[in-house]
């Protein structure tokens, strides 16, 4: 046989140009690839962003035309939609707003100082942990169960305990703000507005609550009319006296415990943009913002909606703020949604960890915290901690035997 003839490795070697061949059509192949796969996300993100609302409209298209007609529990069915899936953040963002706003009433804050629950930066923190957790039991949980009557029959216990300093309108103005203050800055800043079945819900759920409160026969009707009496009314009691300041003064504090404090100075001058009403601002007793803060947080505000509308797929699952029981039958809250400070969280070392990232090493559970759960009938000011137990008990056991649509048969919250 011709050596010459046999076959060599060079025979069978790839002629010189498929190599590059190859690599070319692989880049051009993942240049293709990119372009497509972010359109058909942007795609999806348009067919699916308004699918949940638009279900929800479709299931409740009966009270399109009068969505007084709700009761309480399809309010409720329907306030989720905005409140755990589709508009959290800014949710609970303008309900704490609503809160700071309530402090610009010069009929509500002298009480606060005199009891010191505001001012004292040994009680604030935990008043604030304890309002968020009431507003969360009544506002996400099922005021029908067991724990929703004990915590609303516990807030009644607690107003009753200053019944005599506290204006009854003075329950009314705080619950428009309630209704109005998280709608103004979902409407504003959000990927989408609320639509007028969710802001009538939101209204028909606060009024149930004013009802088992003991002040409903106070709340306008609608929600026009209620807009209408606050006004009128802030007209007559918003205005300046050293109280708001100072309780104002401590709700900024109490914002800025976990802030390093070189940054002190910008987060005051954001703290101040939030609140964009003079009205409310002199109230308060503070400056107008800063021209650049109020740029930055509307900046911002306007490019979280605008991403959140275009970019971002819808949340699959909901947000979920309640507590947990455990084996001792108290409430322990998951440490992602303290706020201020580690009441009723468990001494875990994912609890730890978790705090002390979002706290920069400054909180833990545990120590003075306790770090043992919650029942609602304990919640409130820790000198009442053990006391209306059993005033709290009888009253939720009455509870029980109230209906849909049949008023307040019993004198809750007297």
């Amino acid at each position: 046989m011709d050596s010459s003839k046999m076959a060599t490795p060079q025979n069978f070697t790839r002629p010189p140009g498929d190599a590059e061949n190859l690599l070319e059509k692989s880049s051009s192949s993942w240049y293709m690839f990119v372009p497509t796969a972010i359109l058909v996300h942007l795609s999806l993100v348009q067919l699916l962003r308004f699918r949940a609302v638009r279900a929800l409209e479709r299931k409740y298209a009966a009270y399109i035309e009068d969505p007084y007609k709700l009761n309480y529990r399809q309010a409720a069915e329907i306030m989720r939609l905005h409140q755990l899936y589709d508009t959290p953040f800014l949710f609970y963002f303008g309900t704490q707003w609503a809160l700071v706003k309530s402090y610009g009433m010069s009929t509500g804050t002298p009480l606060l100082v005199r009891t010191r629950q505001l001012c004292d930066p040994t009680r604030v923190g935990r008043r604030a942990e304890d309002t968020v957790i009431l507003l969360v039991e009544l506002l996400l949980g099922d005021i029908d169960s067991e724990r929703g009557r004990r915590a609303m029959a516990r807030l009644n216990w607690i107003h009753g305990l200053y019944s005599k300093h506290i204006k009854e309108y003075d329950y009314v103005h705080t619950l428009a703000l309630f209704v109005f203050e998280p709608a103004r800055w979902i409407d504003r800043y959000d990927w989408r507005p609320l639509t007028r079945l969710e802001k009538v819900a939101y209204f028909v759920y606060w009024r149930e609550l004013a009802r088992r409160m003991g002040f409903g026969e106070l709340v306008p009707e609608t929600l026009e009319g209620l807009e209408e009496w606050k006004v009128k009314y802030e007209d007559e009691h918003m205005y300046f006296i050293p109280e708001n300041h100072m309780v104002a003064t401590a709700t900024v504090d109490l914002f800025m415990r976990n802030i390093p404090r070189f940054l002190h100075g910008v987060v005051r001058a954001l703290f101040l943009s939030f609140i964009n009403e003079k009205p409310v601002r002199d109230a308060l007793g503070f400056p107008d913002p800063s021209r650049w803060a109020t740029a930055l947080t509307a900046g911002f505000f306007q490019l979280r909606g605008f991403a959140l509308r275009h970019l971002f797929l819808p949340r699959i699952a909901p947000m979920d703020p309640m507590a947990r029981p455990g084996e001792d039958g108290r409430l322990y809250r998951d440490a992602r949604w303290v706020g201020f400070e580690p009441w009723y969280v468990a001494d875990t070392w994912y609890n730890r960890l978790v705090l002390w990232l979002t706290s920069g090493g400054k909180t833990a559970p545990g120590g003075k915290y306790a770090g043992r759960g919650y029942i609602p009938e304990e919640l409130g000011p820790v000198e009442f901690e053990k006391s209306g137990r059993k005033e709290v008990l009888l009253e939720a056991e009455m509870m029980k035997k109230y209906a849909i649509g049949a008023g307040c048969p019993f004198a809750f919250g007297g």
